[in-house]
């Protein structure tokens, strides 16, 4: 049996939806994976200044424009999606309009590209630096929020709390326990594997932002879990 109209259309909204993942991560899996390529070369169609030579080197003025950048982009995403699951209403409805609405689609992708082409450009910022700056501040930011969510410090005061009430002999008992914990604490605190991997200058810089980053991470998941208000 031939696939239905509606059928079609849903085939052809996910491959859209598949399309705009690729296009989302293919810079980031190329800057992940440097080994790709030879240091000091070029990939082939990068920018010009997007040349592979280690941890990229955050500055100040352009960790400031970055920000910036977010939060334009942040209004571009959330427009985007919004498009596209009206498509997907319109594709569950199976409407004769389906199929061009799922044309229509295809034209977001464009738009996503053509608004980063223009946040990048007000923001004074290359296809290199975003890149560039987008892994390591998911990397500090990222890793700052997984310790507040997982509220290890409070755990640590508790466990602490909880070994000072008990006998000498029993408190030994939670010794290693206690010292596990407050060496996790540690780790989140002082972001000793994002310190490892982009090195303190880079981190150090990041986190004089470190509060507005966060709630453009935070606001960036509400809008793709659609919570965003």
């Amino acid at each position: 049996m031939a696939p239905s109209g509606g059928t079609r259309v849903r085939k052809l909204l996910w491959g859209l939806w598949v399309l705009m993942a690729f296009s989302a991560c293919k810079k980031t899996e190329e800057v992940a994976n440097p080994a790709a390529q030879p240091v000091g070369e070029q990939a082939p169609g990068a920018a010009d200044d997007a040349v592979v030579a280690g941890p990229y080197t955050v500055t100040k003025e352009k960790l400031d424009a970055y920000v910036g950048y977010q939060r334009r982009m942040l209004e571009v995403y959330g427009t985007m999606l919004k498009g596209l699951q009206n498509l997907g209403a319109l594709v569950d409805a199976g409407t004769p309009e389906a199929m061009a609405a799922a044309r229509e689609g295809l034209k977001v992708v464009e738009a996503k590209s053509k608004a980063e082409a223009e946040a990048r450009k007000e923001a004074k910022l290359s296809e290199a630096d975003v890149n560039g700056l987008a892994e390591v501040v998911t990397a500090v930011i990222s890793q700052r929020q997984l310790g507040r969510t997982l509220q290890y410090e409070e755990e640590l005061k508790k466990l602490e709390a909880l070994q000072a009430r008990l006998p000498p002999e029993q408190q030994q008992g939670m010794a290693e326990q206690v010292a596990l914990m407050r060496a996790q604490v540690e780790s989140f605190q002082k972001l000793s594997d994002a310190r490892r991997d982009y090195g303190d200058a880079n981190v150090d810089i990041v986190l004089t932002r470190e509060e507005e980053l966060i709630q453009n991470y935070q606001e960036m998941l509400r809008v793709f879990t659609g919570t965003r208000r």
